[in-house]
């Protein structure tokens, strides 16, 4: 029934006023109709003053903010991530998203202390491996329907300098934290600095769709952060991107890329002296009393010797940020130093003969556990130094050991997030096995309490299905790749449970 009708459709009103005053009922009768003396004096005595409104909503708002941190959590199951950390208050994010930046990762029930000591002592060579066995190629990723496999470190040659590009700086960034806006890097001081980059601000969460775009642009290759994270990302509250995603969606653009580990600060500055742009990931730690560890990457563009520091195009700050080379390692080495190199296929022997001799897996993981052998014989106390460890065993195939050394990285404290970006300890525990199995499950639980990943969902799976269990190892993989359609890593697991 409509509750308006057309206008030729209007009832009569019957003129009341001037009805006949004989006949009819009294209530039609004006003159009769009965006085109800002091009505509106009393309706005037039941209303509210203003003074007791105050009060009430004071109280009511005062109720909300006592008990903030018992109904604020639940609004992140009716609202995304992504616009909580867009748009809400730090102050309140902290509540929602239940953040302790003190909290680690669960840390195991035992450690036998003495097997990872034993690390610390045990003989390596004094050389680095010349060769690699078989598999052990490094990550060098070209473009789709190329083959790359088998790349051979190249002879050392004189490396090319690609050209600069006209510099774009003229987008103003304004900063949200007061004393982020007094980093102003001095260019005038720089050794060597790259231009040409479009640099933009990511959003939410964003960090490595932004950064791929911002590097990408130096090379004449322009995407939006939005469109590097439909690829990257597909389910926008994933919180990592790996340097393997990276390297898949750069492919699609024609070039290649290389992954290493154990990078140095010189490393660092050779690439830019010769013309590449660098990407590392690093662990990031801005706001430690309230927001807590968390990672990064970062675009090095330049440096400057006089200031012994890096110029980064970083997407969550500005163009030409400023960091100490201190700075940089000290969160760098919490990543084993990891960084990425794009190039053109035809510079593949020049980036070669940059990453040298380490260019051979075997040889750069046997470098990086050096380096973190003589890392924690300075500091036995330091997890990401175990971290790191377990980390270069697991690349040289050596399990047993790196799982030792992974158990005494989580019993010194890892930062609660540090698994969403990390996975060599997945890695290890499952080829170890055993009650391993169980570890890998617990640890991919608390992953997933916090965030959801695609990498959780799937080391679950493998765990599972390492116990025979294989329904719900099916069920993992799924949710895996519903989380991240792109996930192959999820979608070969599942073919491979249905082969069998």
């Amino acid at each position: 029934m409509a509750w308006f009708k057309g206008p030729g459709q209007l009832p009569e009103l019957r003129n009341y006023t001037s009805s006949k005053r004989s006949g009819g009922s009294n209530l039609n009768r004006r003159g009769r109709l009965p006085q109800i003396g002091g009505y509106g004096q009393r309706r005037q005595r039941g209303q509210l003053g203003p003074i007791p409104l105050i009060v009430g909503g004071t109280l009511v708002v005062l109720c909300l903010v006592l008990t903030a941190r018992l109904w604020l959590p639940a609004v992140s199951w009716f609202i995304p991530d992504r616009y909580i950390m867009a748009y809400a208050p730090q102050s309140l994010q902290v509540i929602i998203f239940q953040i302790d930046p003190s909290e680690i990762i669960p840390t195991p029930k035992s450690v036998d202390e003495s097997a990872a000591m034993s690390l610390l002592e045990t003989p390596l060579p004094q050389e680095p491996i010349a060769t690699s066995p078989p598999g052990t190629e490094p990550a060098v990723v070209g473009p789709v329907g190329e083959a790359s496999a088998g790349y051979q470190q190249p002879t050392p040659i004189a490396v090319l300098p690609t050209p600069t590009m006209t510099p774009i700086y003229a987008q103003a960034a304004s900063d949200p934290r007061a004393q982020d806006r007094e980093n102003i890097a001095d260019l005038s001081h720089v050794s060597h600095l790259l231009t040409g980059f479009n640099w933009i601000r990511q959003g939410a969460n964003n960090c490595g769709p932004a950064s791929i775009s911002v590097l990408m642009s130096y090379w004449g290759v322009e995407f939006t952060q939005e469109e590097a994270a439909s690829f990257l990302k597909p389910n926008p509250e994933d919180p990592n991107v790996s340097p393997e995603e990276i390297a898949a969606l750069v492919a699609t653009k024609g070039y290649h890329t290389m992954i290493r580990v154990n990078g140095n600060i010189e490393t660092l500055k050779l690439f830019i002296l010769a013309g590449y742009p660098i990407l590392i990931e690093t662990g990031y730690d801005p706001e430690p009393d309230v927001v807590g560890w968390t990672s990064h990457y970062l675009t090095l563009t330049g440096f400057s010797d006089t200031d012994q520091g890096f110029i980064a195009m970083d997407t969550y700050r500005r163009p030409n940020w400023f960091y100490p080379y201190s700075e940089i390692d000290q969160y760098w080495r919490q990543f084993n130093r990891r960084y990425i190199i794009v190039y053109r296929p035809d510079q593949a022997a020049a980036v070669g003969s940059i990453v040298g001799e380490e260019v051979n897996d075997t040889t750069m993981y046997t470098n990086a556990l050096k380096t973190a052998q003589l890392e924690l014989s300075l500091d036995r106390s330091d997890p990401f130094g175990w971290f790191n460890m377990g980390s270069s065993l697991t690349g040289l195939g050596r399990y047993e050991d790196a799982v030792s050394a992974f158990d005494q990285a989580r019993n010194l404290g890892l930062p609660s997030r540090f698994l969403w970006y990390q996975f060599t300890l997945f890695e290890a525990y499952l080829k170890v096995g055993g009650d391993y199995n169980d570890q890998v499950i617990v640890l991919a639980n608390d992953v997933l309490s916090k965030k959801q990943s695609e990498e959780a969902f799937y080391y679950k799976g493998m765990a599972y299905q390492a116990q025979g269990n294989l329904d719900d190892a099916r069920k993992q993989f799924n949710q895996a790749l519903r989380f991240n359609k792109n996930y192959e890593a999820a979608e070969q697991a599942l073919e491979a449970i249905s082969e069998n």
